[in-house]
């Protein structure tokens, strides 16, 4: 199979120990519950952007792993068991903020808005409705 193979390589080419200087957002990443509305939300992330904003996106814990661009282009998400179609996109707003958008099959499902914190010690995503903060379902993470 195609997609797996990329990925193998794609964390080989961009592997954190690689990059960790060039991307504050590089490494891994837990789920802060004391801080959080967990409900529904991801334990860990690990995110590797290589020097032409090629990312690796990954849930480590739902086994899922999305490689493409830091453009806004989407990129299919690739977990066992997950609905077909499902596409992710991220786009920088800044160095610090990330708005992803999440759709199956064309059609928009939900988006948020990640904000890395000034120390890069932790960020926190936010979910969007109708591009507004719900700031009652924040999540934060915190570098592992």
């Amino acid at each position: 199979m195609k997609i797996p193979v990329a990925l193998a390589l794609a964390s080989l080419v961009f592997s954190p120990a690689c990059h960790a200087a060039t991307n504050p957002w590089n490494g891994t990443w837990k789920l802060d519950r004391s801080r959080s509305e967990p409900d529904g939300a991801a334990d860990d992330y690990r995110f590797t952007v290589g020097p032409d904003d090629t990312l690796l996106w990954e849930i480590p814990s739902l086994k899922e792993a999305n490689f493409g661009h830091l453009d806004g282009t989407p990129m299919p998400i690739n977990r066992p068991g997950g609905a077909a179609g499902l596409t992710i996109s991220v786009t920088p707003e800044a160095a610090n903020i990330w708005h992803y958008q999440v759709r199956r099959n064309g059609e928009y499902q939900g988006e948020g808005r990640m904000t890395l914190a000034a120390d890069g010690k932790s960020w926190t995503d936010v979910p969007l409705d109708g591009g507004k903060p719900v700031p009652s379902l924040l999540m934060v993470y915190v570098r592992e």
